[in-house]
């Protein structure tokens, strides 16, 4: 009987194995076939994309030649510098950009000083509202609301000031001043959810006014 048992463990224990060696080899044509699948898809549209920006985007020294206006948005994707997750700030009344930020919880800089915290290479996106007057109301809300931002927090109630995070932060200046969603979606129908700066990006309420490289 004990050899019976035994027989059987060790042939259990062998198709476990043959399993798990299967399991392997599913998995290796897996990790091949999507590594494929992302060179192909992503990685060559990126490439293409990005050299096509190159040839659009002008030096960041050009964004002298933009008159920016109160409720504009400056935004810079992806990169080491935004910790690969994107950056926004909004133009104040007073010219200052207004940007929540880790260490922050909130900063006021002017714009020269707030294109130093990023690296060479990095992009910069300039955007203004659609509708009028929006823009100015928005800058006036920041203006008004910025010290009441405690925490840097990416905090799922988007009717929270005191935590907050700085595509948040601009999402409200435009939502709660001039009922702007720039997220695309009914706010009253969706006051939870991430903001993220990608979001703000794709909204069809804003136009590009210039991209930039440093």
């Amino acid at each position: 009987m004990k050899n019976v048992i035994r027989r059987a463990s060790t042939h259990i224990v062998q198709w476990l194995n043959s399993l798990r060696k299967k399991k392997i080899k599913g998995s290796i044509i897996y990790l091949a076939l999507a590594g494929a699948l992302h060179r192909l898809l992503v990685e060559r549209r990126r490439e293409r994309s990005a050299s096509r920006r190159l040839q659009q985007d002008r030096p960041i020294a050009d964004l002298n030649d933009i008159k920016l206006e109160p409720g504009d948005i400056v935004y810079t994707p992806s990169s080491e510098s935004t910790y690969y997750a994107g950056h926004m700030g909004i133009i104040g009344l007073d010219g200052k950009i207004y940007h929540v930020h880790p260490y922050g919880p909130v900063f006021a800089d002017s714009m020269e000083w707030y294109l130093t915290r990023f690296y060479a290479g990095d992009r910069f996106i300039v955007f203004r509202s659609r509708m009028n007057m929006a823009g100015l109301r928005a800058a006036e809300w920041v203006q008004e609301h910025y010290q009441q931002v405690k925490l840097y927090r990416l905090q799922t109630n988007l009717r929270s000031i005191e935590r907050n995070y700085c595509s948040k932060f601009i999402y409200q200046a435009y939502q709660f001043t001039s009922g702007l969603d720039l997220w695309g979606r009914k706010f009253k129908r969706m006051n939870m959810g991430y903001i993220y700066p990608f979001r703000i990006e794709r909204s069809s309420a804003l136009e590009v006014l210039g991209t930039y490289y440093k």
